[in-house]
């Protein structure tokens, strides 16, 4: 596995920036031009991939291995980019354990990216008992989060693909039950 250590103080500053924005849904007044700026043209470049083809990508697993996204063609995908240190992550991580072994065998999955160090994404994993498949990276894993529409690096983020490979929605923020039944209702 490549690792580039010189990128992720600036990675872990700009996420942790972005992390701030990611449960703001409307800007406040508090919010300053330029931030109330950057979260709009975030969304309009997230809602831009919504209807475009599912981009192919290759990160690690936890064991080292590469893994291509295409290996997952066929399923609805949940495609979510998270951290160990950010508590909307956290918090959504057994709701998408809880789902993903409900309806594994119905030709869904759960893809999460984490943007964190491999030892700290390893732990989170074997604490909370996560069985779907884990990707890692650090600058890649950003990469890959601003080609899927997450321009601000915002965390958690996550991505419906659907059995044919096309993005039908962005969701930036936790995902909640009701998001996730919606999608499953709408698309399973």
């Amino acid at each position: 596995m490549k690792h580039r250590s010189h990128g992720f103080g600036w990675v872990a500053l700009v996420a942790a920036s972005a992390f701030v924005l990611a449960g703001c849904e409307e800007p406040t007044p508090e919010m300053d031009t330029a931030e109330a700026n950057g979260a709009e043209a975030a969304d309009t470049a997230a809602e831009e991939t919504q209807g475009d083809r599912r981009i192919d990508f290759t990160l690690p697993d936890l064991d080292s291995n590469d893994r291509q996204l295409s290996e997952w063609d066929g399923d609805l995908i949940v495609l979510n980019f998270w951290a160990t240190w950010c508590p909307p992550c956290k918090k959504e991580m057994p709701l998408f354990q809880e789902t993903w072994e409900e309806h594994r065998d119905d030709g869904f999955t759960i893809v999460a990216v984490a943007v964190d160090e491999l030892s700290a994404t390893q732990h989170f994993v074997d604490d909370f008992g996560i069985e779907f498949p884990i990707l890692i990276g650090q600058d890649e894993a950003v990469a890959v989060g601003r080609e899927y529409g997450n321009r601000i690096g915002a965390l958690p983020y996550t991505v419906l693909i659907d059995r044919d490979g096309i993005i039908r929605d962005t969701h930036r923020g936790e995902v909640e039950e009701e998001d996730l039944q919606a999608w499953l209702d709408d698309y399973l």
